[in-house]
């Protein structure tokens, strides 16, 4: 009841000070072209006595010496601008080198004329507000041209090849125009009205030119959004526009009831608009000609540490402009202060983890898709293993990321984590109990990842008589293919004794019934030269590990049975059986020779050394 009473006063406070703020800002509009003329006319008036000669050649000579001090600045660092203009830039990431020398050679020119400028207006007797008036213009100046010299980095008008945004077809010039005449409008209503306020005391005429600099703003800044910020994707998202004219025009209402809360508004409003693009500034510096990535890693960090270091960029600039005194708000003693700071807290840890959380996931996606698909390859090797482990390393990582961050963040509100973790422990041991099944089957499963029993694509028969080839592995159970097709989940615990048919090598025996009177001899030779064929054959060569080879293996009535046996990658012995049968019917008919008679009871049988069923 308490909290529903402080909101309701609370929203009728804030409705009086909208009101109050809204009659202030009618008469200013009234009162205030009047107080303008007359502000005008005193001005001009002033400027044609004596003082008011002396005032202006005083600030032609201070214009000279600006000027003067940067000319002499640029006769020696025009060469260097020049070099870094001539670079040839490729892609926006050799661009960016050059442009931000540009940026610091600019940079430092202007900050020398100001200084040049500001520091000589020192050495002159100035009437009574004359010099505030001479810095403050001054100032203007410098704020206009830096706005210009990062309209000149980013967009490069004129000059594509430097510009380091996204391509704008062909409207970078009108943007950089937009961009300058915005930063024009609201530095003459950040400059001019408090001059006219402090010299002047025109209260009225500095909030009617304030307002109407701020409202030309935000209505060039609204035309500039839907000209040229409309959605350019096929993909049916929410037109970029809209929500850039919403910021704007949420930033001009805060502004209106509050020109503090305007400010900070138009700074939240400035970095949810960044963080909107950043996305594609970021991946744009890491796009080849035909669109596609060259790396996937190193983007991706930096868009978490842009957002992240925006964000921090987007607080200190809400601090200064309120004048927030950060030691004595550590030290507060007011709940809300103390909260609102460590949420901070909480946010820029949330930020952390969210960085080292995108590093190691597309660090590990990028590994996983330079790997071969699962038995593909004919032996196991390294690619395999980490096919079968990375998944496990990046579920764990998300596992212990979250935990942290949960715990910290407790920590960070001030919330004493010991009670948690030591209840954690409880509540694991009876966790434990209550589930020894689930316990033993993360262990034994742990064991089996440690020891390589087994790994993505490989075919095994597990104890439970459950077998197939190895499609997932999760932390308590491992999904077998059937080699019918069924999919089975058996957990580590049932697994038991594990049979690998697909590690290294397999040895594959088959027996071949011969009649009585055939040479025992020649039928060795011909088998060998037909397994020394098959080793030279470039298809079937290359997954032979020993070569065919046969032998007298025992006599029965009537018949000679001769055992034969090679070597050769697992999985693969099915194709080499077929072959070797082929190879060996055709070489025993062109001597004359055939199978055993088949009145006989013999029958021709097959035993493999292991393998999986044909």
């Amino acid at each position: 009841m308490g909290g529903a009473l402080s909101l309701a006063s609370w929203s009728v406070q804030a409705l009086e000070i909208a009101k109050e703020r809204l009659d202030v800002l009618g008469r200013d509009l009234a009162q205030g072209p009047a107080e303008l003329g007359s502000v005008i006319a005193n001005t001009k008036a002033a400027l044609m006595t004596g003082m008011g000669v002396a005032s202006f050649t005083y600030v032609v000579i201070l214009l000279m010496v600006g000027i003067g001090v940067e000319w002499l600045y640029w006769s020696y660092a025009y060469a260097s601008l020049r070099a870094a203009q001539a670079v040839p830039a490729a892609s926006p990431c050799d661009a960016l080198r050059p442009g931000l020398r540009r940026f610091l050679l600019r940079l430092g020119g202007l900050l020398l004329f100001a200084l040049a400028a500001i520091g000589t207006s020192a050495a002159f007797s100035w009437p009574r507000g004359v010099q505030e008036l001479v810095i403050a213009a001054t100032l203007f100046v410098v704020v206009l041209r830096l706005a210009w010299i990062v309209i000149a980095l980013v967009l490069a008008p004129g000059q594509p090849r430097l510009r380091l945004v996204p391509d704008t077809s062909g409207r970078a010039g009108w943007i950089a125009a937009a961009a300058m005449a915005v930063a024009f409008l609201l530095a003459l209503g950040r400059f001019a009205p408090e001059l006219m306020e402090r010299l002047a005391g025109a209260d009225r005429a500095a909030g009617a030119l304030r307002f109407a600099m701020v409202t030309l703003a935000c209505l060039l800044l609204l035309a500039t959004a839907f000209a040229f910020f409309g959605r350019r994707s096929r993909a049916p998202r929410f037109p970029r526009s809209f929500v850039l004219a919403l910021l704007v025009v949420a930033t001009y209402a805060t502004w209106l009831l509050n020109p503090m809360a305007g400010t900070i508004a138009a700074v939240v409003a400035a970095v949810i608009a960044l963080q909107i693009g950043l996305r594609e500034l970021v991946f744009f510096f890491w796009r080849e000609k035909d669109g596609e990535l060259r790396d996937r890693v190193l983007p991706s960090i930096v868009l978490s540490a842009a957002r992240f270091a925006l964000v921090l960029v987007g607080l200190g600039i809400c601090a200064l402009v309120m004048e927030a005194p950060l030691a004595s708000l550590a030290a507060a003693e007011s709940p809300l202060t103390r909260i609102a700071l460590r949420l901070v807290g909480v946010a820029t840890l949330a930020l952390l983890t969210h960085v080292i959380w995108i590093t190691l996931r597309t660090a590990i996606d990028q590994r996983l898709s330079r790997m071969p698909p699962p038995g593909t390859a004919h032996e196991p090797d390294e690619s395999s293993r980490l096919l079968t482990l990375l998944p496990l390393l990046r579920v764990t990582a998300a596992v212990l990321l979250l935990v942290m961050l949960v715990l910290s963040s407790l920590w960070a509100l001030g919330l004493e984590i010991t009670p948690v973790l030591a209840g954690a422990g409880v509540v694991g041991l009876a966790l434990g109990f209550g589930a020894q099944a689930l316990v033993r089957d993360v262990i034994a499963g742990i064991f089996f990842l440690a020891e390589d029993a087994f790994r993505i694509g490989e075919y095994i028969e597990a104890g439970s008589n459950a077998k197939g080839t190895v499609e997932r592995i999760t932390l308590r159970t491992v999904a077998l293919r059937h080699h019918n097709g069924p999919l089975h989940f058996v957990p580590y615990g049932a697994l038991g004794t594990v049979r690998n048919t697909s590690r290294d090598w397999v040895v594959e025996k088959f027996n071949l019934p011969l009649p009585i009177d055939v040479d025992s001899e020649k039928i060795r030779k011909l088998i060998k030269k037909v397994g020394e064929e098959m080793a030279a054959d470039p298809e079937i060569g290359r997954l032979i590990h020993e070569t065919l080879k046969g032998k007298l293996y025992r006599v029965d009535p009537g018949v000679k049975i001769f055992r034969c046996k090679f070597r050769t990658a697992p999985g693969k012995q099915f194709d080499v059986r077929a072959q070797a049968y082929r190879r060996i019917e055709a070489a025993l008919a062109k001597i004359g020779v055939g199978f055993a008679d088949g009145n006989q009871t013999v029958l021709m049988t097959h035993e493999a050394a292991s393998g999986k069923p044909a």
